[in-house]
């Protein structure tokens, strides 16, 4: 076992009292590589609220994002900036052909974008609206790759749609070896992030890789993973936000004992 994984969406329950389903979406993959080694390929997306078929447009942009990836892995395509382009602009067109085909507006189909390709000595990462990606320092504390992209009022963004020319898109390849990386939508950036001093809330991160980290077989993992839906479903984390929430979080790390 070289990557260890959880991740979950779960739907809000602000969505649950208007009778709407969850709008995110998260999808991950392992890929083997040779030396027993293993890349690790996750995307998340959240629809839009205002979107009539954001449930859809999130889920269709994980599942054909990381199939697409995976494929570039299979035949050993490079993964940098360029291949990131191409799979934006790649999602951007099926978003746009499914809403021709509905005969319905593009902004129907609107979602935010992020997500990450972890090969043992690189990694890629992307981003087009809030939410935020975190990995660790390599000094035991964890860092954001971007502070999520907000507009002028509260709870506005960029989508994945918004502009063919893909202005809002971020992107970042570091050549070292990644060993923790933790993905989430907006509905947890209140609980994750330090508005104030623009900085990742390290406890909230600290005891979830901590019991991540004891797990020692796929059985444990699934443990866990279940563990992960219904605490982003309790009351703790519904007291503080009402909104979809998705957390990806995975470890190469291994501190030798078997703990849940």
């Amino acid at each position: 076992m070289i990557w260890k994984v959880i991740g979950q969406s779960v739907i809000g329950t602000s969505h649950i009292q208007s009778g709407k389903g969850c709008e995110d979406a998260v999808l991950y993959q392992l890929v083997d590589l040779a030396d027993e080694e293993q890349a690790l390929i996750c995307l998340i997306s959240d629809g839009a609220g205002s979107a009539q078929f954001a449930a859809e447009a999130s889920q269709l942009t994980v599942q054909k994002g990381v199939s697409i990836l995976a494929d570039w892995i299979a035949i050993e395509k490079i993964i940098d900036e360029a291949a990131m382009t191409e799979l934006a602009e790649l999602l951007y067109d099926q978003l746009k052909v499914t809403a021709e085909e509905r005969d319905v507006p593009l902004n129907e189909f609107s979602c935010t974008l992020l997500g990450f390709v972890i090969l043992p000595d690189q990694a890629c990462f992307l981003q087009i609206g809030d939410g935020a990606i975190v990995r660790d320092d390599g000094n035991g504390n964890f860092m954001h790759l971007w502070w999520p992209h907000n507009g002028e009022y509260q709870n506005t963004t960029a989508f994945l749609i918004d502009d063919p020319n893909l202005s809002q898109l971020k992107m970042k390849v570091v050549y070292e070896t990644v060993t923790e990386v933790a993905i989430f939508s907006d509905g947890l950036q209140m609980l994750a992030l330090n508005n104030e001093t623009e900085s990742v809330h390290q406890p909230f991160f600290a005891d979830l890789f901590k019991v991540l980290r004891m797990t020692n077989s796929p059985e444990h993992i699934d443990i866990l993973n279940n563990r992960l839906s219904a605490y982003l479903s309790g009351e703790a984390i519904n007291n503080r936000t009402d909104d979809d929430k998705t957390l990806l979080i995975a470890t190469r790390l291994n501190d030798g004992r078997i703990g849940l």
